[in-house]
């Protein structure tokens, strides 16, 4: 007796087997496609703060630092406002610059002490931000500034009639630091402290209270110190 159940061919196995891969690398394309993937490719930032490519940030802040005078005489704290601005060309640098007036005085004629500095400098900035949490920041930072001076100081001895003269010229500052900022607006502003190191080279010349210019008297110094800012930033 003949078995009559016929038998499936090897080729037609293979071909079948085949249809089924084609067929099931199809629907599997077709539901890739249907993925957006600006969604399948977008990072998880933990942050709402604006610091990536592309980004504006603009502050301006209060900031402290030690102040030397040309003529060697420390003339004590120095208060400087400023003002900064930045964009982001990679994700979390960016680079801009920063425009700073400095005031600083020392009064105490009895003494015969009395010295008057104003600056106004201005020059480039660069800085990271890492984020540490999801709303605070260390944020490191390089620049130089340069700008014009003008220093009045008592030259009269203690008692005698006071006699001034004027110290006039240009600095040169170099700054680098690091300090801790927090997100105190989400996605808008941030707040923070940096703790600076700078070094100014100044370049002077005196003049009389009349203004004058004494010969022979053009003065290069460069002192170091540190410098804290305190900053309010809005990303945009």
């Amino acid at each position: 007796m003949k078995n009559k159940h016929s038998r499936i061919p090897a080729s037609g196995i293979f071909a079948l087997l085949m249809s089924a891969v084609c067929w099931f690398a199809t629907i599997q394309v077709c539901s890739a496609q249907q993925i957006d993937p600006a969604q399948s490719m977008k990072k998880h930032v933990p942050y709402t703060l604006k610091i990536n490519k592309g980004s504006w940030w603009v502050g301006g802040g209060l900031g402290l630092t030690g102040s030397v005078v040309p003529m060697g005489q420390y003339i004590g704290t120095a208060a400087q406002l400023s003002a900064r601005a930045g964009y982001h060309f990679i994700d979390k640098m960016s680079i801009g610059f920063s425009v700073t007036g400095g005031l600083s005085v020392a009064s105490k004629k009895s003494a015969g002490v009395y010295n008057r500095g104003v600056n106004l400098l201005v020059g480039p900035i660069a800085q990271y931000i890492i984020p540490v949490t999801k709303s605070f920041f260390l944020q490191p930072i390089i620049g130089a500034t340069w700008g014009p001076m003008n220093i009045k100081s008592m030259v009269s001895p203690a008692g005698a009639e006071e006699a001034y003269v004027k110290v006039k010229g240009h600095a040169f500052c170099e700054l680098a630091g690091i300090g801790p900022y927090f997100e105190v607006i989400p996605g808008i502003a941030s707040f923070g402290a940096q703790f600076l190191v700078s070094s100014i080279q100044q370049t002077t010349n005196v003049y009389t209270d009349g203004g004058d210019k004494v010969p022979g008297t053009e003065i290069k110094d460069r002192k170091t110190g540190p410098a804290l800012m305190m900053e309010f930033r809005l990303h945009l």
